[in-house]
């Protein structure tokens, strides 16, 4: 069972997630946006934005906030980019592992699969870097859509670990 941080932290992903998806807040992030963006130009449009700060910040979860701050650390990035996919859009959700990290998943209607998209490391479709790259053994990962969770973690385990 989850601790009480730990739920505290799923229960604000949760809001988040409602409160991107809300018609009103996608219309209010779509006036920034002149025609439809691919993944790569959202990462450049996010990064034009916004810098990343490891150092202590004001935490903001409203997009449009995150732009006027100008700086955040992942979980900004990935807010701001799941807006503004949702905005040009884009089905996307957020995606929380539990240890310290936040990315964004965009669904690709071709391949019929969540694609992975780390705003704050400008990665897309490398689920394994986490572990690859950051040495890392995620225990928790969740998806958050629409105020809906569910567990992601065995998509982001490597293939080796999978299997």
């Amino acid at each position: 069972m989850a601790s009480i941080p730990d739920q505290k932290t799923i229960e604000m992903y949760r809001r988040i997630s409602e409160e991107l998806a809300d018609p009103s807040s996608v219309l209010r992030l779509q006036y920034l946006f002149e025609k439809k963006l691919t993944l790569p130009q959202l990462l450049e449009w996010v990064h034009a934005r916004v810098r990343f700060n490891k150092g202590n910040i004001v935490r903001h979860e409203d997009p449009l906030k995150i732009i006027e701050y100008g700086q955040g650390k992942c979980r900004e990035f990935s807010v701001l980019f799941t807006a503004a996919c949702l905005a040009n859009g884009y089905r996307a959700r957020l995606i929380l592992d539990m240890s310290d990290h936040a990315w964004t998943e965009v669904w690709e209607d071709k391949g019929k699969r969540w694609i992975h998209v780390d705003p704050s490391e400008r990665r897309i479709d490398d689920r394994e870097m986490y572990e690859r790259d950051w040495k890392k053994t995620l225990k928790e990962v969740y998806a958050f859509e629409r105020g809906k969770r569910e567990d992601v973690t065995e998509s982001y385990r490597s293939r080796q670990r999978r299997s």
